[in-house]
């Protein structure tokens, strides 16, 4: 079970650092930006959430064939 808490906290990491790597491309200090980056950050840790749901399902399926 710890490898797959591991994952997401590998693939959270990774996906925030080139989230904002990409993100300080574009100057702004608009308040709509302040509102892309936490609806961004959110969706960041949802996809994580999901790469390592399936990295799971795809070991389980493999312990059963």
């Amino acid at each position: 079970m710890s490898k797959y808490i591991s994952v997401f906290f590998l693939t959270i990491i990774a996906s925030t650092v080139l989230y904002f790597v990409c993100g300080s491309l574009f100057d702004g200090g608009d308040y709509a930006e302040t509102a892309i980056y936490i609806f961004g950050t959110v969706i960041v840790i949802l996809l994580s959430f999901l790469i390592s749901l399936m990295y799971y399902a795809i070991n389980l399926l493999k312990r059963n064939i």
